[in-house]
């Protein structure tokens, strides 16, 4: 256990594994309080005493992984930018920094990555009202930042037109790496996400292209 954790106390803990393995596997919806208290062996009303509603678990639940992956994601950011000296980013760093930190997660799977991946897919797939402070509060920084990185890097596209991509590029990553059973079973098993830097590759050079075309062909026609 992290020694931020142990902080939690072990019965919290538990209920926050049990909820992010059962919220993945069965979705928000259809996971009772009882079968996560079960599965953590804790009491029925430990949901209710360390997190007042089932809604405020499943957001403890996401911004326990959030919070330090987007920490990471800035972290990247901002080293990249230093060693670029003041000058724009290549499109290719900034989506290195904003998928780097969320593949290396799903690769370790002891820490339940893959369980964390899924539950953002669900939230994207049947957004609830108990997600807005999560969005505010985790995404706010991080969306404000590469939003910026890329106006620079891009400066041809509009604003609107960076929130469009961007959109796309993180539907490509959610797909990744939620539904990578699904690329493992079509590849015979060649193909797999736990290969961090092929997956990265393939990623960033794809949404790479999705970033810089068509709106670059105008870009020319009006010079």
């Amino acid at each position: 256990m992290r020694a931020d954790e142990e902080e939690l106390g072990e019965t919290k803990v538990a209920v926050l594994n049990a909820a992010e393995r059962l919220f993945a596997a069965h979705g928000f919806k259809a996971t009772s309080v009882r079968a996560i208290t079960d599965h953590a062996q804790a009491n029925l009303g430990a949901v209710n005493y360390h997190f007042a509603s089932k809604d405020e678990l499943i957001l403890a639940v996401l911004r326990r992984r959030m919070k330090p992956l987007n920490a990471e994601r800035l972290v990247l950011l901002d080293r990249f930018e230093a060693d670029a000296e003041g000058k724009p980013l290549r499109i290719e760093q900034i989506l290195d920094a904003l998928f780097r930190p969320p593949t290396e997660l799903v690769a370790r799977g002891a820490k339940g990555g893959r369980f964390f991946l899924r539950l953002m897919a669900q939230c994207l797939a049947d957004p609830g009202t108990y997600l807005q402070p999560l969005v505010e509060e985790e995404f706010a920084e991080k969306n404000r930042r590469f939003h910026a990185a890329i106006r620079r890097s891009l400066p041809y596209l509009s604003s609107d037109e960076v929130h469009w991509r961007l959109h796309f590029a993180h539907g490509v990553f959610l797909h990744t790496i939620a539904n990578a059973h699904v690329l493992e079973l079509s590849s015979e098993r060649r193909c797999r996400v736990r290969d961090v830097e092929g997956t990265l590759a393939r990623m960033i050079d794809f949404c790479a292209a999705g970033f810089v075309a068509h709106e670059r062909e105008k870009a020319k026609g009006r010079k």
